[in-house]
Formats: structure tokens, sequence, C-alpha cells
């Protein structure tokens, strides 16, 4: 445990919320419990209770006991929120690799190379050593071996990965490990990724300078986006990602569909950039997709997945924080969502709020924001609940991940420097740790805030200034002066059709049970730990 801080500002006092010392929120589970699942025809499966084993469940319980949380609230004795059954859990990955097996024994091979990278990249990072091209690989190399069937891809970016890694020590032994310098030159297309080789991580990887307040400043125009550059090749780029058909092209499209939307719904709802998906029409097309796509059952947004003319759609965290967070709250179904978010807090993710390695401050963050955007729109049950949740994730911020004087502990994730920081310090600016005009969820004072505040500030200036996140986690480290965080607005659905003469294919889908096949998978979804060691936080 990281130890350090007054234990004012870890002090929970809930009246009514303890029993026999341990928090109602976190029951110590039987050995046989499971958690229900909802398949999207209604029926009940059953699958095993996801996440910490057993041991960690009983230490982390065991500090619940005998002392209080992280801050000081009281929580009413409102009814707890009504029990929600969980989404139906689908591992996609599993059902890809039972598919195709040799990509299974060509992980175990990469897997390796990829923890030495992991280490690596971390290390030069912290030297402020540029690695941006071999991350750009590495995430791509992550991506083929959990998303893909095609082995020779896989096996070429190992190949690029091996000498991405053998310049980085080259430059290490170089330059003394004292290198400024993260962006990348543009392609001949416009895009930062120029060690890239697919265009929706092109895009990802371009998303800083897209999203530039000051405009596009590349000597090239992002010509990379000219395949969506109407709102008909907009909307039938993400109707072709937002469905995957394992036996038709062996590719899992989740990780292209958040990437992606994260993007362009940005560069969408902000005008366009540099003149391209610049007209008011993208806008309306983007909207109108969003209605189409959010699923009216669960509140989510997610990956769906066709089998047999079967559709599984999935809940998905991180996209359902993007959508929500890039549209500024106004989405439909927020009570929902939020039954919805409660139910698979101890499920895997990206179907719930756990890593391998139990909680992260990246998928904190996008559960803390959720709560913030949906806080008007929420039951009060719910808000009782909320408030229990984020306490919990700010313990375990403040005594697991974030030291006294600032140190980011890195996780099972390997993340980034850069990112380690962002998504620590988002997680306590979003929930208002540091500034008390944000703090939608509770009225306590935190004294040791601004000490944390700084410390944390120092670290971020250590970083790497063009590396990417350090300029967002100082942003979020800014002590603000003036004015207030406003509410998110009301959703309102698009008036106007997507466009005049066209309707969504995926309007037409049915929600369908998952197949028994898939319900299996779901029961087996931990068996196979290679991809779960090797995919990173999109």
């Amino acid at each position: 445990m990281l130890g350090g801080f007054d234990k004012v500002d870890r002090r929970f006092a809930i009246k009514s919320s303890f029993s026999k010392g341990t928090m109602r929120s976190l029951p110590e589970p039987a050995a046989d419990s499971s958690v229900a699942g909802r398949s999207l025809g209604g029926r009940i499966t059953q699958f095993p209770m996801l996440g910490h084993s057993k041991r960690d469940r009983s230490r982390k319980l065991g500090r619940f006991r005998g002392r209080a949380l992280a801050f000081a609230v009281l929580v009413s004795t409102a009814a707890p929120v009504g029990a929600t059954d969980a989404p139906a859990l689908f591992d996609p990955r599993l059902a890809l690799r039972e598919m195709h097996p040799e990509m299974s024994a060509f992980a175990k091979e990469a897997r390796p190379v990829i923890v030495q990278a992991n280490a690596l990249l971390l290390a030069a990072e912290r030297q402020r050593q540029g690695v941006s091209c071999a991350r750009q690989i590495l995430v791509e190399l992550r991506w083929r071996l959990n998303a893909t069937a095609d082995l020779a891809a896989a096996r070429a970016s190992l190949t690029r990965l091996r000498a991405a890694l053998a310049d980085v020590e080259v430059a290490k032994a170089s330059t003394g490990s004292v290198k400024d310098a993260n962006v990348l030159p543009q392609d001949q297309d416009g895009s930062y990724g120029s060690c890239d080789r697919e265009w929706f991580l092109k895009l990802d990887d371009s998303g800083d300078q897209l999203l530039d307040p000051s405009g596009w400043h590349g000597r090239t125009p992002p010509r990379f986006l000219e395949r969506v550059n109407t709102p008909a090749a907009l909307v039938a780029y993400l109707e072709k990602i937002i469905v995957s058909d394992f036996a038709k092209d062996g590719v899992d499209h989740r990780k292209e569909l958040n990437a992606a939307t994260g993007v362009l719904a940005r560069v969408v709802l902000r005008g366009g950039v540099a003149g391209y998906l610049a007209t008011p029409d993208f806008r309306t097309a983007f909207r109108s997709f969003l209605d189409l796509w959010q699923d009216p059952v669960t509140g989510f947004f997610g990956e769906w997945y066709l089998d047999h003319g079967r559709i599984t759609k999935t809940a998905d965290l991180s996209v359902t924080f993007h959508m929500a967070r890039y549209t500024k709250g106004r989405i439909g179904h927020w009570q929902t969502l939020i039954d919805t978010l409660l139910a698979i807090k101890d499920r895997p993710y990206p179907q719930g709020w756990l890593d391998d390695d139990g909680m992260t401050n990246h998928n904190n963050y996008d559960v803390a924001e959720l709560f913030r955007l949906g806080w008007p729109h929420m039951r009060e049950d719910q808000r009782v609940a909320a408030r229990v949740e984020i306490a919990r994730m700010l313990d375990w911020s403040l005594t697991h991940s974030i030291s006294q004087d600032g140190e980011v502990a890195p996780t099972g994730a390997a993340e980034p420097l850069g990112d380690m920081y962002y998504f620590a310090t988002s997680f306590l600016d979003t929930i208002g740790y540091f500034d008390k005009r944000k703090r939608f969820w509770t009225d306590a004072d935190f004294p040791q805030a601004e000490a944390l505040r700084a410390a944390l500030e120092a670290k971020a200036h250590e970083i790497a200034s063009d590396a990417p996140f350090a300029q967002a986690t100082l942003a979020r480290l800014t002590p603000r002066t003036t004015g207030e965080e406003k509410a998110p607005a009301p959703w309102t659905r698009a008036v106007t059709n997507l466009l005049p003469t066209s309707t969504l294919p995926i309007s037409g889908w049915t929600d369908m049970r998952p197949p028994t096949t898939h319900d299996e998978m779901a029961r087996r979804s931990r068996a196979l730990d290679e991809p779960h060691l090797l995919e990173s936080t999109p």
C-alpha cells in the first residue's frame, strides 16, 4: 500500500453502509459465487465471478474493516439500486482464437518481445527519449494478435518491433538517454502515424494534430481523411466497422471502432478540420448514427458481433465513455446506462471495469466521467450507489496507485508514461478532488489535495513536453481561478433524417440471443490468458 496521506483524506463516514465491518457494495463472495448475465433475448445465464482472486478480495476487503475509505461524506440510507442483470458477457478474443488456433501459438512466441518492449519503452520515456515509432508498432502488434487472424501480418509486425527496439537501444547509447522528440514526421497522406500500417491507427496517432484548437499545422494537409470526407462515406465506414463477422473476414473491429469514433466524433462535432468533414451534414449524419447505435436495452455503445445471422451487442465501457464525453452527455437512456454501468463493475474490461490485475486509473476515469455526465439524469438510489463506487475508486487511487510524492505506479496494462499520469490526474480532476466546484458527488473536503496536485504537476513536468498526453496532463493540473463546471446539456435527438435518400442498414438488425456456443465461451472467457496479457488499454 502506498502510504503517506493524512488519514482524514482516506476517511469514509458511512451510516448504514457497513455490515460487520464490510462495505455493502463489496460483499465477500462465496467460493461458488456467480454474477447474473442477461442475454439480449432476456434469458438469464450464470457466469463465474470475474476479477480479483479470492486472496486479493480478502486482502482488499480487510483494508475496509476497522477504518474508513477515502473521504468524509455521509451516505444516506436510501434503498439500494434495483437489481439489474448485467448484459451477456461475450469474449470475442476467445471466439476468434478458437477459430484460428495458430494465432494463439504465435502469441506465445511474441510475448517475450512484448514484455521486453513494455519495460524498455517505459524506461526510455522516463528519460525523455522519443519512442513513438516503437510504440506505434507495439500497439499494432497487440491488435493483430488479439483481433485478427492474419498470421503473416502479425509476424511482419513482430519483425518490425524487434528492429524498432534495437533502434531505441542505439539511440539510448548515443544520446545518453536524453531526447525530447515524440512526434513523427508526416507521411505522404499527412498523418502522423508513419510507423502504422493500418488507416485507423494512423487516424488515432494523428488525433492531437487533428484536434488542435488552433487548427491544423502540418505542412501536408490531412489527405488521409479523404476516405470519409462525405457524410455517406463516413456512415458507410462506421457501418462497416460496427459489426464484426469472424467467419467472413476474421477481424474483431472493436479496437478500430473505439479508436476511429473517438477521433472522428470530435472532428465532426467541432465542425471539421482543414476543410475536411466540415459541413453541417456531417453532424446530422453522425448524430443520427448515434441514435441507431446506442442500445436501449443497456444504454451502452459497443461492437456488434454477427454469427449465423444473430447479432450480439456488447456493452463497452470505453466506447460508451467516448460517445458520452464527446457529445457532452447528449445521449439517451441515461438511467438504463447507469444501471448497466453498476451491474458490470466486477466484469473484465472492456465489458466491465477491471483489468486482469484489478482497477486502473484509466477505467476508473471512464466510470467517473459517466457518473458525472449522467448525474443530472440519475435516480437517487443510483446516486447513492455512485457515491460508494467513487469513494472506492478514490481509495484505490490514493492507496495503491499514486504515492504522496506524485509517483504513479504502473499496472498490467503497460501504458506509456504520459498515459499513466494523464489518467491518474483525469480521474482525480473529474471527481473534483482538486477543485470543490467540480465535486458533484460529495461536499467533503480533501485537505491533502493541493499537496498531491503540486506533486503530480512536478512529475508531469519531467515527461517530455511533446509526449502524448503531456500537455493535457498539465492542463488538468492547472488550478482553476474562475468559472464553474457547467451541467451537461439535455439530449435532443436529431430531427432530420440521416440523409435525404438513405437509411442506415444497421437499423434492420434485430436483437437476438447469443448462440449457445457463445454462452459457453463467456463461461470460459478467462481460460485463455495470453490475449489479456498482450492487449493494452485503448
